[in-house]
């Protein structure tokens, strides 16, 4: 991502939009990568006979996530419901195509 300009130095909302664009450009791009895993991970699972939902794997997720949100300063309620959507769409996906 190129170097974002500061929150306080856009003047304008047009400016400030340009910005947060931005982010969401990079943030569909890491999904795209996050998607990528996913689609690997059915791979494995089907190989090692795992399951699409492995609860323990789950809370595991949210509490580092909703951890590592709080450290760096973001509401980890809102990093917990993002994840958990994000996980959920991801395991159905799973069960899709393990058939499980």
């Amino acid at each position: 991502m190129d170097t974002l300009a500061p929150p306080a130095s856009c003047q304008s909302m047009a400016e400030l939009r340009v910005e947060i664009d931005a982010i969401d450009f990079e943030l569909i791009t890491l999904l795209i990568t996050r998607s990528r895993y996913i689609d690997r991970a059915i791979e494995l699972k089907r190989i090692e006979r795992l399951p699409a939902r492995t609860t323990d794997r789950v809370a595991e997720v949210l509490s580092k996530v909703s951890a590592s949100a709080s450290e760096r300063g973001l509401d980890p309620d809102l990093a917990r419901r993002l994840w958990t959507e994000l996980i959920e769409w991801s395991i159905e996906r799973e069960i899709k195509e393990l058939g499980a």
